[in-house]
């Protein structure tokens, strides 16, 4: 039941800080946005480590939160470009088909699977599909909507992300869910140096920008949490409902 209710957790944080940044990525560039967001985040998981007094542990699979920061960079960045330039409706569900891969893997490592389950990850790549195809009123046929193709790469890092985290959570959630948010920044110097895009931001964004940071990092410490205690297709299939 613990581990329900941390992935519902986690889907609920996801699920605010997708909104917002829906809102924000049309009035900010996508790295400014993330580079701000993330700011955030690693403030808050420096504190709660601080807070908490626990040193970090010196086990190898912590560092898999490195590879989580890496590929959760890259899927947050197609998920923001993806989130302004196309429809958030659109956008998010195809995002949340990311649980294909962490269901996928729990099966390879032995978990059951339950005829309903499967009729659901059935539904839930047919329903990716459909919402993804949008009428072009010009030739009057279908088309890949708007920002698709964001979201799909959204869908391969989050999933990515859901397995790695999963693994590097054994040792401990907290600190991997820092070291991961602290990756996820120190990447995203490079593209910073080499896009160089404006990283004024107003002040009346901050709070709304902080917050994402925050959600998402919050979230990402529930997912993590959440692992620890059930198994990684369930866990993962509940945080993946941050669409509704």
């Amino acid at each position: 039941m613990l581990a329900v209710s941390l992935a519902l957790i986690a889907c609920l944080n996801w699920g605010i800080s997708g909104f917002l940044a829906a809102t924000k990525s049309r009035v900010m560039p996508v790295l400014t946005l993330l580079v701000f967001s993330s700011m955030a985040g690693v403030g808050m998981f420096l504190i709660s480590a601080v807070l908490r007094g626990v040193q970090l542990p010196r086990d190898p699979h912590l560092l898999y939160a490195v590879l989580g920061g890496a590929v959760g960079c890259g899927g947050r960045y197609c998920f923001y470009r993806g989130l302004a330039v196309g429809a958030i409706s659109i956008v998010v569900p195809v995002s949340a088909l990311c649980v294909m891969i962490p269901v996928l893997t729990g099966l390879a490592l032995g978990e059951v699977l339950r005829p309903l389950q499967g009729l659901g990850m059935v539904a839930a790549v047919g329903g990716g599909v459909i919402v993804s195809l949008e009428r072009n009123t010009g030739i009057n046929k279908k088309r890949f909507a708007a920002g698709i193709l964001p979201a799909l790469g959204a869908a391969l890092g989050f999933g990515a992300f859901f397995v790695v985290m999963d693994l590097a959570g054994a040792v401990d959630p907290l600190w991997a869910a820092m070291v991961s948010r602290l990756s996820f920044f120190l990447l995203l110097l490079p593209a910073i140096l080499l896009k160089r895009p404006c990283l004024k931001i107003k002040t009346t964004h901050l709070p709304a920008v902080f917050a994402i940071g925050i959600l998402d990092g919050t979230a990402a410490l529930a997912y993590t949490a959440a692992t620890t205690k059930g198994l990684l297709s369930l866990v993962s299939v509940i945080s993946s409902l941050y669409p509704a």
